[in-house]
């Protein structure tokens, strides 16, 4: 079997799949209430800090797949908290 459908990296993706895509169903839903209110500051702050250490972990170890899943996952969580911002009191005064 090849090292490409090794266990490990069959599970390394899958887990990466899920990381990267937990963020979209709360982005899409503060885009289309356009309102962040209910979303914890605190927690995209954490979470963006997280996987910035994670991808820099990875950036020392040279492990690519480590790298690119946290800086997939950075780019997703990043936006969630861009998004917060944005929406914070709801949607923004136009003018």
């Amino acid at each position: 079997m090849s090292d490409v459908f090794s266990l490990p990296v069959l599970i390394g993706t899958a887990a990466a799949v899920c990381s990267i895509t937990s963020f979209i169903p709360q982005i899409l839903k503060i885009i289309r209430e356009r309102n962040a209110e209910s979303v914890s500051l605190r927690m995209y702050l954490l979470t963006v800090t997280g996987f910035t250490l994670w991808t820099l972990y990875g950036v020392m170890l040279h492990a690519w797949p480590l790298i690119v899943s946290n800086v997939a996952s950075l780019a997703c969580s990043g936006t969630a908290l861009w998004c917060k911002w944005r929406f914070r009191d709801g949607e923004p005064a136009k003018g």
